[in-house]
């Protein structure tokens, strides 16, 4: 799990920081639009971090976040979002409401956790348990995942096939790409390159 250090108020202002500098909001823009391409009706966006897509995701979606900082400022701009706390509740997704939400985001978490395997498999047991129909899975390329030390897993298409995520838990694989080129050893060279999974669900 990740530690509570490693996602203090440091880490949480260069996140607000990152988010609101004009040429990065540009470049993330194409980013978002292909994670919402995606997207079906309110959601849960995992790991929100400063909002960029929580402010973007259908009415009555609503943003889980381990940042207690990064939490008290999107409610300042009237987001949805609930302080969430891993430990305590182990994946369960316990205090969320049963067949609200069709899709369940998480874009650049699951990188962080030494167990991602297991956290995901958990993770897509309670959304099916919540009536969730769609789970996309976002994730950095090589150079991406090395360019941050609070990254603990390399998540790419074969540690998924290996783990047997694309057939998990009721959910099955739709469609897994990379972005912004389709194709994976781009990844090796460019930080900003990321593996895109789609999982519907199927029983």
């Amino acid at each position: 799990m990740p530690t509570a250090s490693e996602f203090n108020l440091h880490y949480a202002l260069e996140q607000l920081r990152r988010s609101r500098h004009p040429l990065r909001r540009l470049i993330k823009e194409p980013y978002l639009r292909n994670i919402l391409r995606d997207v079906t009706g309110p959601s849960i966006d995992f790991g929100c971090g400063a909002g960029q897509l929580l402010a973007r995701l259908p009415a009555g979606s609503v943003g889980l976040e381990a940042n207690p900082v990064l939490v008290e400022s999107l409610r300042s701009e009237h987001l949805n979002v609930l302080h969430y706390d891993a430990q305590d509740d182990r994946f369960l997704l316990a205090g969320l409401p049963e067949n609200r939400y069709s899709t369940f985001i998480m874009a650049h978490v699951l990188e962080h956790f030494a167990e991602a395997g297991p956290v995901l498999r958990t993770l897509l047991r309670s959304c099916r348990r919540l009536g969730v129909q769609r789970f996309i899975l976002v994730v950095p390329g090589w150079k991406g995942y090395l360019s941050d030390p609070t990254h603990k897993t390399f998540v790419d298409r074969p540690y998924l096939e290996r783990e047997g995520l694309f057939s998990c838990e009721g959910f099955t694989l739709k469609h897994a790409r990379y972005f912004p080129i389709d194709h994976e050893a781009l990844g090796r060279y460019f930080v900003y390159h990321e593996l895109t999974a789609v999982l519907d669900r199927t029983r």
